[in-house]
């Protein structure tokens, strides 16, 4: 049995804990405080009698998002005891508590303190390989948290170091940022990379005649290899790094000494996406940029089963986003499907069948912007389990340059080493959507807008023998032509999460849009969004997040969940908030799918 110096030399040890910030708690039981968790104190007790319970104060703010909610269930698992029976967390006077084995809330069982403490006899025997599972799910909890904390100032040092030297734009800096960091990923891939600074030194050496084109020649031939990995991202031969010489020194000496292969591929992923998220704030690239608090709340909304996947991939089911930017959307989706697969127990031997399903039969994203779609391929190199399955994936990432996500059939034909096979993305072909369309910009192509009832007229001729025309509007906005495209494609009880401005569901222009969602469509959940929700990518309208059900034979509109979210865990100027709406209103929008939810009762007078 662990001692609580144990327990404390491991918070320091193994977590990264500083020492000053371990204390003794209060004499009852086994106890300690640790500080830390996002600048908030955490108050541990264990008690006497077993592990019943680990006892958390959260302070600091009145709402506990799901990250924060895990490292609590962690440290409850890695009590010196063992794992506690129950993880209890008081959150701005009220009680929050977990079923630490199944990771569950419990709502009935235990109400207050006193329901706490008269459970101490509720002491649970864990079973040798459930204590090592959790365990082994805590410490990776805990240590990914303080990981990426710590990458993503590596990374924004590396940003630091490129701006320094060079002094350009924004989005010249990212550039150069993201080759630097692909090939660093590229070499630390290898058993012997390059990407240190004594070959750096050693190649400058031997080639001193160069001058600083030395560093400039050492870099581009890492590049070079890089894009001989990846030609599906850097399409273009003649891309170059850019930087100085002194750029390459000072970039090589502050990533030299982390291997990035050994990072988890969660904390890459989440450090890229903070990387992302913090560059293109405003009107250049912002617009392409879903907050993670959103996708994740909108991925949450559309599981049937709150502990199974949003996907099933056991029925073959398939997930578009055709206006993906950076990929979040499929990103998360994907994961969560892979996560759920492992955690079913997939054989190893099934793991490659399971990657490569996913990676060619599952998954499809479109993008109508060049930089965008590049960025999603690259944001699901650090997200990806393996190259190859990076690979599959963008694939199946498509980018059009005239029809974008809009055309209504795209056929073609991908390679996966095995043949070439053909894809198609029509109507009745695709199970989950989760999207969020670009807003209020007028699509004007002729051979878009004739494809959609919404793009076009028909104009009758009085004439006898002159057949009706199509003739196209001069313009359409894009949310209502995505709208059309997503319930066409999608399969009878296929669902739509979508991003859509106030204007879709208020304006009497939009009626009829309206109309054709009540029409094709069970409008299942809005959710309001406050207007700085997307302020920091360029747009301060108010939005909604929609949840639609395409029509199966004799489907009926039923009542439809409506929330308000004031806040969402962002501020406008896109920083963390710790303020947020949606863990609350998921609950609800579930006890409301139960026929659990409780309304308020209607003043009388």
């Amino acid at each position: 049995m662990a001692t609580l110096d144990q327990f404390r030399e491991f918070l320091v040890s193994d977590l990264g804990f500083k020492a000053h910030q371990i204390n003794d708690g209060d004499g009852s039981g086994v106890a300690t405080t640790v500080e830390g968790l996002d600048e908030k104190a955490a108050f541990l007790v264990s008690t006497s009698v077993g592990n019943c319970y680990a006892a958390f104060k959260h302070e600091g703010s009145a709402t506990l998002s799901e990250s924060e909610a895990n490292r609590y269930k962690a440290l409850s698992i890695l009590m010196p005891n063992g794992p506690a029976a129950y993880c209890v967390i008081e959150v701005a006077g009220h009680l929050r508590i977990y079923l630490v084995e199944k990771g569950n809330e419990i709502h009935d069982e235990m109400k207050d303190w006193d329901d706490v403490r008269d459970a101490e006899d509720m002491v649970r025997e864990f079973k040798p390989d459930v204590v090592k599972g959790l365990q082994q799910w805590a410490q990776k909890t805990l240590h990914t948290e303080n990981s990426l904390s710590r990458f993503v100032q590596l990374m924004k040092g590396c940003w630091q170091d490129i701006w320094d030297i060079e002094n350009k734009r924004n989005d010249w800096i990212f550039d150069e940022f993201t080759r630097f960091l692909f090939i660093k990923l590229n070499e630390d891939a290898k058993p012997s990379g390059s990407f240190t600074t004594a070959k750096l030194k050693s190649y400058c050496e031997q080639n001193k005649h160069m001058g600083d084109k030395a560093a400039q020649n050492f870099i581009n031939n890492l590049f070079d290899d890089l894009k001989g990995h990846h030609p599906e991202v850097f399409t273009d031969e003649n891309e170059r790094v850019l930087s100085k010489a002194a750029t390459v020194e000072r970039v090589i000496a502050r990533l030299e000494g982390i291997n990035l292969k050994d990072t988890q591929g969660d904390v890459l992923g989440r450090a890229f996406e903070i990387m992302l998220s913090d560059t293109f704030k405003g009107k250049d690239l912002g617009q392409f940029f879903t907050p993670r608090e959103i996708v994740a709340f909108m991925l949450d909304l559309a599981r049937d089963n709150p502990d199974g996947p949003a996907l099933d991939i056991e029925k073959s089911e398939r997930f578009l986003d055709a206006c993906a930017g950076s990929g979040g959307f499929l990103i998360a989706t994907y994961e969560d499907v892979y996560k759920h697969a492992l955690s079913n127990g997939v054989e190893p031997r099934k793991k490659d069948q399971l990657l490569k399903r996913l990676g060619q039969e599952t998954f499809f994203a479109c993008e109508i912007e060049e930089k965008a779609a590049r960025l999603g391929k690259l944001n699901m190199i650090v997200h990806a389990v393996n190259a190859q399955n990076a690979q599959w994936l963008h694939q199946n990432y498509l980018y059009n340059e005239e029809y974008g996500g809009l055309k209504p059939l795209v056929e073609y034909e991908v390679d996966f080493g095995d043949g070439k096979k053909k894809r198609r993305i029509g109507p009745d072909s695709i199970d989950l959507v989760l999207t969020n369309p670009p807003f209020g910009k007028s699509v004007k192509t002729e051979g878009i807008l004739l494809d959609y009832q919404f793009g076009h007229e028909v104009k009758v001729f009085k004439s006898k023998g002159r057949p009706p025309e199509k003739r196209p509007k001069n313009s359409q906005d894009s949310e209502v032509l995505f709208i059309e495209h997503y319930l066409r494609v999608l399969k009878p009880g296929g669902k739509l999460l979508i991003v859509l401005p106030d204007g879709v569901l208020s304006n009497a222009t939009a009626k009829p849009v309206r109309d054709y969602m009540r029409e094709h469509a069970i409008i299942k959940a809005v959710i309001s969004l406050p207007s700085e929700t997307f302020a920091s990518t360029g747009t301060s309208i108010p939005t909604n997040v929609v949840y639609l059900q395409k029509k199966r034979p004799g489907d009926v509109q039923g009542d439809i969940f409506m929330a308000r979210a004031d806040y969402v865990g962002r501020r406008a100027n896109g920083d963390p908030l710790k303020e947020n709406d949606l863990p609350f209103i998921l609950e609800k929008f579930r006890e409301w799918q139960t026929g659990t939810l409780e309304l308020p009762e209607e003043d009388s007078e």
